[in-house]
């Protein structure tokens, strides 16, 4: 026998010729396979009835087809005793359906005064009727069945929905693709939250907005409308994973956007003034106060991936004692192929104190090729930082 279904047990609904089929918060073709809203396709089980949800979102007391990948449905806060303290009577939002990636997307929503005839509880069965709400045919009003008889609930339009694309989820250190566990990314686009900033530990809530990777919430360490700057956990292995950003606020989301991680995505920080490459005594190394032999110098980086000795934890600043400390490095100021570019690395590893920023305290030999313009190349387990395309990191040695 298959477990008792949770939640509301009877809301249901057809589009018009069979277009599709709702059943609860789910949107299924004519074979009652899965196209959006849930995981895994819907259908008969051991024992008979349907597979029980495993969300935790809201439970649904009704829904109703409106155009073709959208609906109208109506949900309640989750109570857990009869006496919780609940948020809000109900929400009656309008879905759109995005079948290329199985995600739902709010576009109109207003709360309820009040709940459906019948309320969830816990891990009880409520059953309740399948035709209980309806839209008007303009589309900006609802009618529901609620506790006293018929509410007519007036739809406002959702705030416009978070858009980037893949090109918009940029290594920070340099606005380039590839990123790593532990690394700072950007992330451009439209409408994605308020501005806002924070600091240690992160928050993975932040102007108004969650961003998910793989589909776990990210720690954001800035936000506003056209960028989000985050981390990327350390504990996330190589591979590409969906991101969506979510806005909270607008209770909408953005389509889905496959991201590929990698374990080591080295990148030195490029801003206006140059590459994040410094004197001992703290300036800027640049064409009018180069690198000269055997001084020591500071290069800030990200994209080092995982550490070793002091435990470095996302959202949290690095450990200053002991310190967290990077595998081998390489690096080089000029042509990586010459004998003579070579710069010696006496110490790399996570800022004590900072969070996804990396240190590489380094020495330029006597030997040392000189000139002005020389690409900067950062080399670990085998990948090179860029040494083409934009914010490329440039040094000059005297």
């Amino acid at each position: 026998m298959s477990a008792p279904i949770t939640g509301y047990f009877g809301p249901i609904a057809a589009a018009p010729a069979g277009q599709y089929y709702l059943v609860d918060d789910r949107l299924l073709d004519s074979s009652l396979t899965l196209l959006a809203g849930g995981s895994g396709a819907i259908g008969p089980t051991p024992g008979g009835g349907l597979p029980v949800p495993t969300s935790t979102s809201r439970p649904v007391a009704a829904v109703a087809p409106v155009g073709a990948l959208s609906y109208l449905r109506f949900t309640t806060p989750i109570r857990a005793t009869p006496t919780a303290t609940v948020t809000d009577a109900g929400l009656v939002e309008l879905i759109t359906a995005d079948l290329g990636t199985g995600t739902l997307r709010t576009t109109a929503s207003s709360p309820a005064l009040e709940g459906p005839p019948v309320t969830a509880i816990g891990a009880a069965r409520a059953i309740t009727n399948g035709r209980t709400i309806a839209l008007d045919p303009s589309a900006t009003t609802a009618f529901v069945l609620t506790t006293s008889g018929l509410s007519v609930i007036p739809l406002a339009p959702a705030g416009a929905a978070p858009q980037t694309t893949n090109a918009g989820i940029v290594n920070i250190a340099n606005f380039q693709a590839r990123i790593a566990p532990g690394g700072l990314i950007s992330i451009f686009g439209k409408n994605l939250a308020a501005s806002a900033t924070a600091s240690a530990p992160l928050p993975n809530l932040l102007g108004g907005t969650c961003v998910t990777l793989n589909n776990a919430p990210i720690p954001l360490m800035a936000t506003s409308a056209g960028q989000i700057n985050a981390q990327v956990p350390f504990t996330l292995a190589a591979g590409n994973y969906p991101l969506v950003i979510r806005s909270v606020a607008n209770q909408t989301a953005s389509a889905s956007v496959n991201v590929a991680v990698s374990k080591y995505a080295p990148a030195v920080f490029v801003d206006s003034q140059g590459p994040a490459i410094f004197h001992h005594d703290g300036k800027r190394v640049n064409k009018d106060n180069p690198a000269v032999r055997d001084e020591q110098l500071t290069l800030y980086a990200t994209g080092l991936g995982t550490t070793t000795g002091g435990r470095a934890t996302t959202a949290q600043v690095s450990p200053a004692s002991p310190l967290a400390v990077t595998s081998a490095v390489t690096l080089f100021f000029g042509d990586p192929t010459r004998n003579d570019t070579g710069v010696i690395v006496d110490w790399s590893g996570l800022v004590p104190g900072d969070i996804g920023v990396y240190q590489i305290n380094c020495r330029v030999p006597g030997r040392h090729f000189s000139g002005d313009n020389l690409p900067v190349t950062l080399r670990i387990g085998g990948v090179s930082s860029p040494t083409t395309g934009p914010n490329v990191a440039l040094v000059s040695v005297q």
